[in-house]
This record gives structure tokens, C-alpha cells and sequence, in this order.
């Protein structure tokens, strides 16, 4: 498909074959793929240390919800999703989720109406 080709993408997932799924969908749509990072700790240590296009957080890291991180990154400008595996979530915040388990599809469809909201302002 190659939705996010040239981009750079932190993933943030602390279940290792979640992890290696997504990045392996990530890869598939063109990415370069930061991380994963399996904690807070370490997504916080790469916003640090690295520069991304796009983020992919799990919502749930071992009970930390990763929702102030996705604020912060949106604040920078980064196109972000949350993925949760607990059903919906309300989107008062006004992050995009994606729903465990998902698939390519709609890992390319969740982040082509992230950039497109960043593209036109809508943030």
C-alpha cells in the first residue's frame, strides 16, 4: 500500500507479538519503524531522543494509560492512534483508536484520517 512511506512511526506496545505484528503491518505501509517501546519509560525516552512523523500507542502498558503521551505528541504536530484491546473508548480527547485485534486496513485507514486532520488543521 505504502500509506506511510518515508514516514518514521514510534510504535509503543508491551505485548512482544502485538508488537511484532504491528510493526510488521507498520513496514508493510512503508515505515520506518521507532521502537517498540514496551513501557512509558521508554516511548518518553524515544520522544526525547528521536524524531517521528507518526505514533502507534497502545492505550493499556502494563496499566499505564498512555493518553498523556498521545496529548503531548499531537501537541507536536505528530499524527497519533491508540490502540486498545477494551472496546471502544470515548474519544473526548479526540484521539483516533483502533481496536485489538486489528489488521493492515485498518491500521492504514486509522492514520490516513490522522494526517489528514493534521494536513487541514482540524487538531
Amino acid at each position: 500500500m505504502g500509506e506511510l512511506q518515508g514516514k518514521r512511526v514510534l510504535l509503543v506496545e508491551d505485548e512482544l507479538f502485538i508488537a511484532m505484528h504491528a510493526e510488521e503491518i507498520l513496514r508493510d505501509l512503508g515505515a520506518e519503524v521507532i521502537g517498540p517501546a514496551n513501557s512509558l519509560r521508554e516511548a518518553w525516552s524515544f520522544v526525547e531522543n528521536e524524531t517521528f512523523d507518526c505514533a502507534m500507542l497502545d492505550r493499556n502498558l502494563n496499566g499505564e494509560l498512555s493518553d498523556e503521551l498521545a496529548q503531548e505528541l499531537k501537541r507536536r504536530g505528530v499524527a497519533v492512534i491508540l490502540a486498545t484491546g477494551y472496546g471502544s473508548i470515548a474519544s473526548d480527547r479526540g484521539l483516533t483508536v483502533v481496536s485489538k485485534p486489528y489488521d493492515e486496513n485498518m491500521i492504514a485507514a486509522a492514520f490516513r484520517s490522522v494526517m489528514k486532520e493534521r494536513s487541514l488543521g482540524l487538531e
